[in-house]
């Protein structure tokens, strides 16, 4: 007879440290299956929803770079209070998990919303746009914040924790992939049907029911294995604690600044791809290919992680990740008009580097919430990990908007051959404006980032020791 998994009798220990857990092989499928649904439908977005927004659904630069950042600043205010929420409750099924179960429907409604073009006039265009992409953001958040953090209730053991996020992102860059194939390239053949833009919309149907299907069936496979901290009525977390977190404990500061950097990089080079491949280099028959290549390659990139950590721990992994991808974001500044091969290539290196990149910052972000919980005394890991999220969200004005305001201010205008001040303007953010993105993170987390493996399983040692003395104190009392 087999043994239920969600049985604690059946939960296999790697350490007699506490909360050491084996993950199970089906368990770490279907956790990282949901980075692969959740990503069939954001880097839809990364990829190609301002060429979308600018060149099919017809939109201004300006006005697509306004509603990125009104999005950005709204996200600013809705993630932390995600956060807070995520802390404050305690629902009955699970702590994070059934988060992902409540959000997917919705999420896929709301992915199908963005990628509908109603017959409007312009400004209820930019209205249904703005709202659009408001609404999938939150709902992007909704899913994603408690998502990752559920990883640090699934087990304390560091080894199993990087494998299941070298596994996950390996699984995530693999979404990305048939997003940037299928997305252009289905919209395309369906385009023989019906409008351009009726093909992005039935394509973005279709990614959305195989995202909800999955998002269903992978969260039923996550166990909460270490309990949460009970929430107690004086000690709930508040928007203080979050300016707290992010302010005065120095490792959560840094990993934000990480990932602000690595998905910087990641959102300009998306962002302009499009913009790149068809009027600089001139070739908009190999749009999908061009995204493609990142993505194929950071799928590489990611199962190498459990390697280099071996060798380079984890601090060296994100240093080595960021060298390689900042190197192919100057080969490619490089790259002239007609070096198609070069292209491709330098873009290969970009994304190895963001696939190593990928493997191990899902690793690190776990490690600040020991920090943060040992420092403080409180766990509030949602917080933690959306505020480090943040980093990808303001990412998205340096990514989204700049780019797009640039566009407007040297006279873009979408489908017709462009002037020499919006060439010189898309091959620049597109190579150099990354590569400032990775030298910042670089230089920032090579000198303030002091948490390694060691630092963390004394963390995590003290940690258990104080919480047993608090189980004991509660039962005397």
């Amino acid at each position: 007879m087999q043994q239920d998994p969600k049985n604690p009798t059946s939960w296999v220990k790697t350490s007699p440290q506490y909360g050491y857990y084996k993950i199970p092989r089906k368990e770490v499928l279907g956790y990282g299956s949901i980075d692969f649904a959740m990503n069939l439908v954001f880097q839809c977005i990364a990829l190609y929803i301002s060429f979308f927004y600018t060149d099919i659904f017809g939109l201004q630069p300006g006005h697509v770079a306004i509603i990125f950042a009104v999005s950005r600043l709204w996200d600013a205010i809705n993630d932390p209070m995600m956060g807070t929420i995520c802390e404050r409750l305690q629902p009955r099924q699970g702590k994070y998990w059934v988060y992902i179960r409540w959000g997917a429907i919705p999420f896929g409604l709301a992915a199908v919303m963005t990628y509908t073009t109603p017959n409007l006039s312009y400004g209820l265009k930019v209205a249904w746009a703005l709202i659009g992409y408001n609404l999938l953001n939150m709902l992007y958040t909704f899913i994603i914040q408690p998502y990752i953090s559920v990883a640090t209730l699934m087990t304390n053991d560091q080894s199993e924790r990087t494998r299941l996020q070298s596994f996950r992102m390996t699984l995530a860059q693999a979404g990305g992939v048939v997003c940037a194939i299928m997305l252009p390239e289905l919209s395309a053949v369906l385009s023989n049907y019906m409008t351009l833009a009726q093909g992005y919309m039935v394509t973005t149907i279709i990614m959305a029911v195989i995202m909800v299907i999955i998002l269903l069936w992978g969260s039923s496979q996550i166990i909460e294995r270490i309990p949460p901290q009970p929430v107690v009525n004086g000690e709930k977390a508040g928007i203080r604690d979050v300016f707290h977190l992010l302010f005065r404990v120095g490792p959560v500061f840094v990993t934000f600044v990480l990932f602000l950097g690595v998905y910087t990089m990641s959102q300009v080079q998306s962002t302009m791809g499009a913009y790149y491949i068809n009027y600089y280099a001139g070739r908009g028959d190999m749009l999908s290919w061009f995204s493609m290549i990142m993505m194929l390659f950071s799928v590489i990139g990611v199962p190498c992680v459990p390697f280099l950590t071996k060798y380079l721990h984890k601090k060296g992994t994100v240093m080595f990740g960021l060298a390689v991808a900042g190197l192919g974001c100057l080969l490619l500044y490089l790259m002239p008009t007609s070096a198609m091969t070069g292209m491709m290539i330098s873009r290969a290196i970009t994304g190895l580097g963001y696939g190593v990149l990928m493997g191990i910052v899902w690793s690190v972000i776990t490690d600040p919430v020991e920090y943060a919980d040992w420092k403080t005394g409180k766990r509030y890991t949602a917080i933690v990990m959306t505020l480090v999220g943040l980093g990808i969200k303001f990412s998205m004005i340096v990514g989204g908007s700049l780019p797009t305001a640039v566009l407007q201010a040297t006279g873009y205008v979408a489908g017709q051959t462009q002037n020499d001040a919006t060439m010189a303007a898309i091959r620049v953010m597109t190579t150099l404006l990354p590569l400032a993105a990775v030298v910042v993170a670089m230089l920032v987390y090579g000198l303030f980032y002091h948490l390694d493996e060691d630092k963390v399983r004394q963390i995590q040692a003290e940690i258990a020791v104080r919480n047993e003395k608090r189980a004991q104190s509660a039962v005397r009392s």
